[in-house]
């Protein structure tokens, strides 16, 4: 029955390769290697149970060799550092030391397993972009910190005005009272206080028919 074994291509990529036996000893050839010189078994990962299987996981591979034929696949420790050169082989032994298959898959769970795992990069910005929403925030969605305010609200500021320790807002309605154009003319400002009562402020004068007009 086949086998799947890996193979690690010098540019990084990560092959299934099938096969009718493993022999160890003849492994350089399914790398494209005319002499087994240098290709060698490189370390061994041993991991007794990962979803609810063990791995015993070879890696084969020359660790000298020409200028521009360097592999660029990152292994795990303890060669993470170590410099490979050309394509390398993964392989497998059951925990009764009997080769069995070793899929792209597997060897990725079992990658980040070595790594001690990763973290889910997307659960955190997921995590980053969520809302609290007990948090007091302004019409436009953002966040009250006493630097940020809506432009209405800031309108409305601007309508009110500070007159001997009381805030009105000016109503901009005057009432003219005109007798006539050369008699005393009454001029009534009216302005809310912040109670919602009325106040008027009166001020009399003089106004020459010329001034009127």
């Amino acid at each position: 029955m086949p086998l799947t074994i890996l193979i690690v291509e010098k540019n990084g990529d990560i092959k299934e390769q099938k096969v009718n036996n493993i022999n160890e000893t003849e492994l350089y050839k399914k790398v494209g290697l005319k002499s087994s010189n240098g290709f060698t078994m490189q370390t061994e990962w041993n991991i007794n149970k990962l979803k609810g299987k063990s791995y015993n996981i070879r890696l084969y591979g020359k660790i000298e060799g020409r200028a521009n034929y360097e592999n660029k696949y990152e292994f795990p420790p303890p060669v993470d550092e170590r410099l490979f050169f050309g394509n390398c082989v993964l392989i497998n032994k059951d925990k009764y030391d009997e080769y069995t298959n070793l899929t792209k898959a597997e060897w990725n769970t079992v990658y980040d397993h070595l790594y001690g795992g990763f973290d889910d990069l997307e659960d955190e910005e997921d995590s980053e972009d969520e809302v609290d929403d007990d948090v007091p925030r302004t019409k436009s969605g953002y966040v009250k910190d006493g630097f940020i305010v809506d432009d209405e609200e800031e309108e409305e500021e601007d309508d009110d005005y500070v007159d001997a320790g009381k805030k009105y807002k000016n109503t901009a309605s005057v009432r003219k009272s005109t007798r006539n154009k050369n008699k005393e003319t009454t001029i009534f400002n009216t302005f809310v206080s912040s109670n919602g009562n009325s106040n008027y402020l009166e001020c009399t004068g003089e106004l020459s028919e010329e001034e009127y007009l």
